[in-house]
């Protein structure tokens, strides 16, 4: 018969290993990280695409491209990832020893630093990350957008039923965020939304350099397409696996694609070339998601590379979104609402419950027309807004 001094020895001595045993639950692993790239996220289902509102994007990491004699430019781009709450890590430009001399040295600078993002990629084993260059700008509502756009290159990778490490999918090397024209694969499905209020009209597009693509939409809709080729890479995403293959390509070995491809050209004319060719899979939103600021002050400041209108004063502009964060960063300061670019659109003043994530449609095109392949729908509990500012 147990005595009361023999009862409280065995609960001390049973006590030890179940304290042990919870504070292993607590702190182990729930798995352990055996692969060569490192994902901040769990796999996530197509219809957890709120992971997208942290301070990444849902990507690995933003890196924003800037020449050191330029601290305007990354003040605008602090500021402006600041209010839309998301953080940024800087590139230096900077000129390698093989540059071509029939390019100004700001471009391959700019051609440089983004290969160094690429490589910072790699280096930290990041599932992904967005390469940004400084004049870029964005909407207010681009956490919201970037949801929208992962139902469609889910939807186009045939991946929304299936567990990634990433929301946007894993079957890409590059999604062309934004760009000043672009061509679709059209032997293969696209993917459309309607009604989106942040898609600008078409007389608003900022300047194209490419004709639309040779695919029907609606001008209140957003389609999103396999990219043949595209131009300008102010803004866009780059996966682990495709910032491998960049640096094999344009640094490291070409072999032999240079003599397939021409890729010793500017940064974004390589980067469609190799889209086109399939050396990468890339997706693209057109329009445009993101666009470019300007500063006021002297017109040879807007760009690092192409340098017009000396001696010329111009104001403060801003192409490709319809509501600016750079346009309404003071107004965002002093508590104002938010006003879009133009006053002649459907709603000048935003309203941010009234931006929502857009569902869409697979299609395919075809002699007889465009044909539905099937929906694509978000999950109730994630149909919200994503509230950038009180």
């Amino acid at each position: 018969m147990f005595t009361s001094s023999t009862q409280l020895r065995w609960g001390r001595i049973l006590v030890i290993p179940l304290g042990a045993l919870v504070l292993l639950w607590q702190f182990w692993p729930l798995t352990p990280s055996t692969q060569s790239v490192t994902q901040s996220q769990k796999d996530w289902t197509w219809d957890e695409i709120h992971i997208i509102e942290n301070q990444t994007l849902g990507f690995g990491k933003v890196f924003a491209i800037n020449l050191p004699n330029r601290p305007d430019k990354r003040d605008n781009i602090v500021l402006g990832s600041s209010v839309c709450n998301f953080q940024v890590e800087f590139v230096d430009g900077v000129l390698p020893d093989n540059w071509n001399p029939n390019h100004s040295a700001s471009e391959f600078a700019a051609r440089r630093a983004h290969l160094d993002a690429m490589r910072r990629i790699v280096e930290q084993g990041l599932g992904s990350g967005i390469i940004v260059e400084d004049d870029a700008d964005w909407d207010l509502n681009i956490k919201t957008q970037l949801q929208s756009l992962a139902l469609a290159v889910r939807g186009l990778q045939g991946t929304r039923n299936t567990k990634t490490s990433s929301p946007y999918g894993d079957d890409w090397d590059i999604l062309w965020l934004g760009h000043c024209g672009l061509e679709c694969k059209t032997n293969l499905p696209y993917y459309e939304s309607e009604d989106d209020l942040t898609v600008l009209e078409p007389h608003h597009f900022l300047p194209y350099w490419r004709d639309p693509p040779a695919i029907e939409r609606s001008d209140r809709s957003r389609m999103v397409c396999t990219v043949r080729d595209a131009v300008c890479t102010s803004f866009y995403a780059v996966s682990y696996h495709g910032a491998q293959k960049l640096l094999a390509a344009l640094s490291v070995n070409p072999s032999g694609l240079a003599e397939e491809i021409d890729i010793g050209a500017q940064i974004d004319v390589a980067l469609g070339r190799m889209c086109g060719h399939g050396y990468l899979r890339c997706f693209a939103p057109y329009p445009a998601i993101t666009g470019i600021f300007r500063s006021a002050g002297a017109a040879e400041k807007g760009s690092d590379i192409h340098q017009e209108g000396a001696g010329d004063t111009v104001g403060f502009a801003s192409w490709g979104m319809l509501y600016s964060t750079m346009l309404n960063v003071q107004r965002i300061l002093r508590g104002q609402p938010v006003k879009a670019t133009w006053g002649d659109v459907e709603q000048p003043l935003m309203v941010p419950e009234h931006i929502k994530i857009r569902e869409g449609k697979l299609y395919q095109k075809t002699e007889s027309g465009p044909q539905i392949i099937e929906t694509v729908a978000v999950d109730e509990q994630y149909r919200r807004t994503v509230h950038l500012y009180q």
